[in-house]
């Protein structure tokens, strides 16, 4: 029996096998998400710019009234523009994110939603302002939004196993796909960072709900350092097959490049990274069009299919993990693609196999979507007669030659969204 191969988890369950050769594989799968603590203490020279509830920004314009969340390099707040009598989403980064590319790319974004008639900038976020602000941390580049609701991982936490319907998640494959290739065709524009809490949900009736959550539930915060402290709050809506008419948003420029100019080389979230990324070959649009297919996933059969964890002792690392996971499920990745690799010889031999995981358990899609046992087990909504037409559609998105992998306006015309 091969050494037993752990992949990063919530919960762990073995995948289904194909053969009774290899190790058991095991399985990351979803897990409600809990409220963490806060940001850590950047509050120092360059960091985040320290806030409290009444504070005002640009000359008065902006009043804070909650804190609605957090991230490495900023923090967002509940803000009354005085100007236009209306709520809005205040974003500050901290102040050594000087909002060079971001503010390049979200005014090339807006400007181009402006103009444009394609109907995937409905589900992209524009901003409506900007300005600067100079705090005792440094100059502040800040960014106004529209207020949404909270994100997908805290709706999947609204389902058994987090599984959404799968009328819903046709819903957000088509949304997403849209607004990605208004990004992709239109602006030019590379997300790099798809992940379910970079997917929000708008509200139905933006002003009434923010009022009626400002009424009826009170600031939170924390006294323990001697100060009073905001913490984040989440705009409570109802679960997605509840909502006469889910609309998403696509959230977060941060780490955006343009197609043309890439300013890292180091995207996406692990285990939605696209193969071509881990290995180090030239990459373009098709990395946003893998981290869908791999949330699609996600959201039909609550399991993360490509989580990767290292050895605890050494003997392979979690990118290695990674691969071989990519590996059993969708098969050996091509000569010419390996070849194109910067970092190639590092995981895998003069074969093409890897080089720390020799033995593997491959598997199939159609194992994972329509198995013998849960976790696999076919959804409940999803006629048999689909299964097949679903997974072509994964297809489309989970190919590891990226020259293979179709756009989202080829995807948008697959058979599986128009059922």
């Amino acid at each position: 029996m091969s050494q037993i191969r752990i992949i990063y988890t919530r919960l762990r369950f073995g995948l289904p096998k194909t053969s009774r050769s290899g190790s058991p594989r095991l399985l990351s799968t979803f897990a409600s998400p809990r409220l963490a603590g806060e940001e850590p203490d950047f509050y120092g020279v360059g960091g985040f710019h320290r806030v409290a509830l009444g504070d005002t920004f640009d000359d008065g314009r902006y009043r804070i009234l909650r804190k609605l969340g957090y991230g490495q390099y900023s923090t967002v707040w509940l803000a009354r523009d005085s100007k236009h009598q209306r709520y809005v989403a205040l974003k500050i980064p901290r102040a050594d994110c000087y909002g060079g590319p971001e503010r390049v790319l979200l005014s090339k974004i807006t400007e181009t939603c402006a103009r444009s008639k394609h109907e995937g900038r409905h589900f992209i976020l524009p901003i409506l302002h900007q300005f600067k602000h100079a705090g005792p941390n440094g100059v502040h580049v800040c960014f106004v939004f529209d207020v949404l609701g909270h994100h997908l991982y805290f709706q999947c936490s609204k389902y058994e196993d987090g599984r959404l319907p799968v009328r819903s998640v046709k819903l957000i494959a088509c949304q997403l796909l849209l607004g990605l290739d208004f990004l992709h065709t239109e602006c030019g524009v590379i997300h790099t960072d798809i992940h379910p809490k970079n997917i929000l949900l708008g509200l139905e009736n933006p002003h009434a709900a923010i009022s009626r959550h400002l009424s009826e539930v009170s600031p939170r915060t924390d006294t323990r350092s001697g100060e009073v402290l905001p913490l984040r709050e989440v705009m409570k809506i109802p679960p997605i097959s509840e909502i006469r008419e889910p609309h998403i948003r696509i959230i977060d420029f941060g780490v955006a490049t343009c197609r043309h100019e890439h300013h890292s080389h180091k995207i996406q979230p692990p285990a939605l990274r696209a193969p071509e990324v881990t290995i180090g070959a030239p990459w373009d649009a098709g990395v946003d069009i893998w981290s869908v297919g791999c949330l699609i996933v996600e959201f039909m059969q609550g399991i993360v299919l490509f989580s990767g964890q290292e050895s605890k002792h050494g003997d392979w690392t979690a990118d290695d993990d990674r691969l071989a996971r990519t590996i059993e499920v969708l098969g050996a990745f091509p000569a010419e693609l390996l070849k194109k690799g910067n970092r190639t010889r590092e995981f895998f031999n003069e074969h093409g196999t890897l080089r720390r995981i020799a033995n593997l358990d491959p598997t199939t899609l159609e194992s994972i979507i329509d198995g013998p046992e849960s976790p696999f087990l076919k959804p409940d909504d999803m006629p048999h007669a689909e299964v097949p037409i679903f997974i072509d559609f994964l297809k489309g998105m989970l190919t590891i030659n990226p020259d293979h992998r179709r756009s989202a306006a080829e995807l948008l015309r697959h058979g599986w969204l128009k059922q």
